[in-house]
């Protein structure tokens, strides 16, 4: 009888190496994950913040902001979660398992809120360019409280709930061996602070994926507008077009004044170089518009003057700050989902088979991408960023030398 109860068991190390064993290509893959996320999100912040190539405007305040956000998680949850793996049914650190709780729920949450402040800005940017937008120190300041201090406070009552849970899993003899997890503690699972929680985390996801996809969807058809208003231009000349539509051509330069009863356009006669007018624009307001031109001794009305000096532009591509933005948005929000998904199957992790448990890991961990894959949008679509990404290693010896000579 003791021997056939002896054959029936399967130690905990035992049974933890063998799952531990079937998961080594995901905790390898995640491995590459994390190193891959450090390197490419350092040289993101290297480049942005040491190169002159880059002004300070909204778009590199996001992008170091997302660079911040994925550095963190790329050196805490992603390491965090190998470590897991390697013991996932003995995880008896309650520490470490608090910290990873943590960091879990402060990555989704601050990535989420961000890219959220970031299709804000888009909209404004796109869809009413006339409107009061976002400073790139307004935009600093919201970021901190909205993808820095809020996630915090969101994450520290998932940290107090998250530990060490202890039940039975079946072995691989068909018996039963007690394995100990790292989960929300027994004494939280019916909570009603529990459930509250995870309806108010379904309620934000759901609320905020739905003003992604509606913000985004105005800022692509109010895109392909403008890209057919300069289509139509460059066919038609029609200088309504160019005004009307909020994309002006190189040498056209717009800034919004007061209105004023000015109703004659101002030449230079002698060199024609400039001619100043005020344009009705979307808002109702007058823009002041200053057309630049070469030397040109013609005077006329402005239909005349316009399509005589202003050069139609070659037709742009797609708004390439709307691509990015609009790719990173739509992996955070399938990976995400897929997780929230997936959700629902943890609680049956204790009878899938090792590759069963493996495929599971994967998907459930598939948000991990959204912290990687930033280099690798930018380098595709940003020409500039590849430029400078091969200069980083002369600018930070630049940087050195300058810094060793004060």
């Amino acid at each position: 009888m003791n021997n056939y109860t002896d054959y029936q068991t399967e130690s905990l190390d035992e049974l933890n190496d063998r799952y531990a064993r079937a998961l080594l290509p995901l905790t390898i893959a995640f491995g590459f994950f994390a190193v891959f996320g450090f390197l490419g999100n350092l040289i993101i912040l290297l480049v942005f913040s040491l190169s002159r190539d880059y002004k300070r405007n909204n778009f590199k305040v996001f992008v170091l902001t997302l660079a911040v956000i994925d550095l963190v998680i790329c050196i805490t949850l992603i390491p965090a979660e190998m470590v897991k793996q390697r013991k996932y049914f003995e995880f008896g650190d309650v520490v470490t398992c608090k910290v990873k709780c943590f960091f879990n729920v402060f990555g989704a949450s601050s990535s989420c809120l961000a890219l959220l402040v970031i299709s804000i800005d888009r909209f404004r940017k796109v869809v009413q360019p006339f409107k009061k937008q976002m400073s790139p120190a307004i935009a600093v300041r919201i970021l901190i409280a909205v993808a820095g201090v809020f996630p915090i406070l969101l994450a520290v009552p998932g940290t107090i709930m998250c530990g060490i849970k202890t039940t039975n899993m079946t072995n691989i003899h068909g018996g039963n061996t007690t394995i100990h997890l790292c989960e929300t503690e027994e004494k939280y699972e019916k909570s009603i602070w529990r459930t509250i929680y995870k309806f108010t985390f379904i309620v934000l996801l759901v609320g905020i994926s739905v003003t992604y996809i509606v913000l985004y969807t105005f800022v692509m058809k109010e895109a392909a507008k403008q890209m057919n208003a300069i289509s139509e231009q460059r066919t038609h000349s029609s200088p309504e077009t160019v005004f009307t539509t909020g994309i002006y051509y190189q040498n056209t330069v717009c800034n919004e004044t007061p209105e004023t009863n000015r109703k004659h356009i101002g030449i230079n006669e002698n060199t024609g170089s400039t001619i100043s007018v005020p344009i009705q624009m979307n808002n109702g307001s007058l823009s002041n518009c200053t057309l630049q031109n070469g030397a040109s001794n013609h005077t006329g009305s402005f239909e005349q003057i316009c399509r005589r000096n202003v050069r139609p532009k070659r037709s742009r591509l797609f708004p390439t700050k709307s691509i990015i933005w609009f790719i990173l948005t739509i992996v955070f929000i399938v990976t995400y989902i897929t997780h929230n998904l997936l959700t629902l199957k943890v609680g049956k992790i204790v009878n899938m088979s090792p590759s069963e448990f493996t495929l599971f890991s994967f998907f459930f961990r598939i948000y991990f991408l959204n912290h990687v894959i930033n280099p690798i949008v930018y380098a595709i679509f940003v020409k500039r960023f590849r430029c400078s990404c091969r200069n980083v290693a002369p600018m930070l010896l630049l940087k050195l030398r300058q810094y060793c000579a004060r």
